[in-house]
């Protein structure tokens, strides 16, 4: 298994035993490819959803771009909500706006979750 790059988020990380490597043929509803944010937030809404899911990971959790990065949640987009609404109308300025503040409050409980 490769090491990661020598960095602050390498060094601060919680140390954990690696996953055993899959050496048979299993069955599962949903089988998400990368260990990464988008593949664990992926998995983790899944099996609450009440499905069958396997990560695979050919490193370590969050080894790629996910575990080299400075992890800021900023809840806006790049244009104003009212650059929006006058390009695409209130109730998609709404929706979007919804969206965004809805994706703030999840993200916490979705990383404390995927912590322990």
């Amino acid at each position: 298994m490769t090491e990661h790059t020598s960095s602050y988020y390498a060094a601060s990380a919680n140390k954990y035993a690696p996953f055993d490597t899959l050496n048979e043929s299993i069955s599962c509803d949903v089988c998400v490819v990368g260990g990464g944010y988008t593949g664990l937030s992926s998995a983790l809404h899944l099996a609450e959803a009440g499905f069958d899911v396997v990560v695979l990971e050919a490193s370590r959790i969050g080894f790629g771009a996910s575990g080299r990065n400075g992890g800021q949640l900023v809840n806006s987009y790049s244009r104003d909500i009212d650059v929006i609404e006058k390009n695409y109308g209130m109730d998609t300025a709404r929706m979007l706006g919804s969206m965004m503040f809805e994706g703030g409050e999840n993200h916490p409980r979705t990383y404390q979750t995927l912590s322990d």
